[in-house]
């Protein structure tokens, strides 16, 4: 038969089983410390409180009476021999400070004396004609003067006993009960952390003690398998789309190298200036669109690109080819393109990669230049870097702009309402500045944009 698993306890039967656990435990110790205290004074080990009390009368009239002289008293009581005018013949048994009782009652002070215990005196006068003040107490004292003499008091270090039997047996339940709260916490952080390691495929492990703790503990478990879930089939997602982008990017490529090679027939025609130019700018849009389509596929199959490795060279044989890249396409729109002198440096880049780059920056210049305007490439080498640095005076970059650039198919119509693009520039330009160690920074400068490769050396 299938063994029935225990239903865990709530925090407050839990409570509550604590506070009678407790309040039981504490009843049980006073039960076994009376019943303790019975046996000794049955044992004769120690006598009851009033054992002194009870017995003073008989004592003070033996003593009246010269039955008994002051060396016969008990151990328990104490005892002090005065003169007729009251001063001190023989303090006794008493020490210094149960004297200064003594001498007060005498002198007629009604105020009960002591510090744990009340002393109470009586005062008879003995046969000789001298007064005896007996002073007692209602402390058990022990069974024999020996152990009076040479223990600590009695009933003092029974009550304190006590009180340390309750502190130990609360501190030992209340570490048992933490201990269970301490258990199940222990589950709490071990299900957080395995969630946070993103281990979604392994189960929470452990069973609460505590009802609450255990829901908590299943519905962290419903969420780590609703989190697998969900990552499963956005894994899947994107593997679709990257499987579509890539049919997609594939098959553009058989209209673009149709487009690329008649536009290149056509070239070779005899054409005037104006079809010239026309196919000229088929031939341009065709290399551009061709680059577009790369940029996609690198972007949606990076396991399938190339690995490429970087290349040794200066700065200047790069800046050749991106001068005339600006001229080119600064030159279909009647916009002005200056280049600043270049730094005469050696630089270890992905070169494939930066001349893409620095195309789509000069390309995103152009485009939202007007005619008339300046776009201009500046080189720069400071400590440990190289910054390349476009700038146009276009209508500059929007705050959103500013902050989403970099991401991928984002476009700002409203702030640079020109031609149409893919909104692909700046987000390879960004990978391309990461890939090398750097950062692409965007910015306004108050005449138009400044877009930033900022590449370590």
């Amino acid at each position: 038969m299938e063994k029935r698993m225990k239903r865990p306890a709530g925090l407050t039967i839990l409570f509550w089983r604590y506070l009678l656990t407790t309040g039981a435990a504490i009843l049980a110790l006073a039960v076994l410390w009376w019943m303790g205290l019975i046996l000794l004074m049955q044992m004769k080990f120690v006598y009851p409180a009033g054992t002194a009390a009870d017995g003073v009368d008989q004592l003070v009239y033996e003593l009246g009476a010269g039955a008994k002289t002051p060396e016969d008293i008990p151990y328990y009581y104490r005892w002090a021999i005065f003169d007729e005018d009251r001063q001190l013949t023989d303090p006794g048994n008493m020490n210094r400070l149960q004297l200064s009782y003594a001498k007060a009652v005498l002198a007629g002070d009604s105020v009960r004396q002591g510090i744990f215990y009340a002393q109470y005196h009586r005062a008879v006068q003995l046969p000789t004609g001298e007064l005896c003040v007996v002073q007692y107490d209602y402390s058990m004292p022990y069974g024999l003067e020996s152990l009076q003499k040479h223990l600590p008091e009695f009933q003092t270090c029974a009550v304190l006993f006590l009180l340390a039997a309750w502190l130990l047996t609360g501190f030992l339940l209340t570490r048992h009960f933490a201990g269970l709260l301490r258990r199940d916490a222990a589950l709490l952080t071990a299900a957080t952390q395995t969630i946070a390691s993103q281990r979604l495929d392994t189960p929470l492990k452990g069973q609460a003690r505590v009802r609450e703790f255990g829901e908590t503990l299943e519905a962290m478990d419903q969420l780590r398998a609703s989190l697998a879930q969900s990552l499963e089939s956005q894994w899947t997602m994107e593997q679709q789309r990257r499987l579509e982008m890539a049919a997609l990017t594939h098959d553009l490529k058989t209209p673009l190298t149709l487009i690329s090679g008649n536009a290149e027939l056509l070239q070779e025609d005899a054409l005037n200036p104006s079809q010239q130019e026309m196919v000229e700018t088929i031939l341009r849009s065709a290399v551009r669109l061709q680059d577009y389509v790369a940029q996609l596929q690198a972007m949606t199959l990076p396991d399938t690109a190339p690995q490429q490795e970087k290349e040794r060279v200066s700065l200047e044989s790069l800046a050749e080819g991106w001068k005339g890249m600006g001229q080119s396409l600064c030159g279909t729109k009647q916009i002005q393109f200056a280049c600043s002198p270049v730094p005469a440096l050696a630089v270890s880049v992905y070169r494939a990669g930066l001349d893409r780059a620095v195309s789509n920056l000069l390309d995103n210049a152009v485009r939202y230049t007007l005619p008339g305007g300046t776009v201009s490439l500046c080189i720069t080498a400071g400590e440990g870097t190289v910054t390349i640095a476009v700038e146009d005076t276009g209508p500059g970059f929007s705050a959103e702009a500013l902050a989403k650039g970099e991401q991928a198919f984002f476009t700002s119509d409203a702030s640079r309402p020109r031609e149409g693009h893919l909104g692909l520039g700046l987000f390879f330009a960004g990978q391309i500045a990461r890939k090398h160690g750097g950062s692409l920074r965007l910015s306004n400068t108050g005449r138009g944009a400044k877009a930033e490769l900022i590449l370590p050396i």
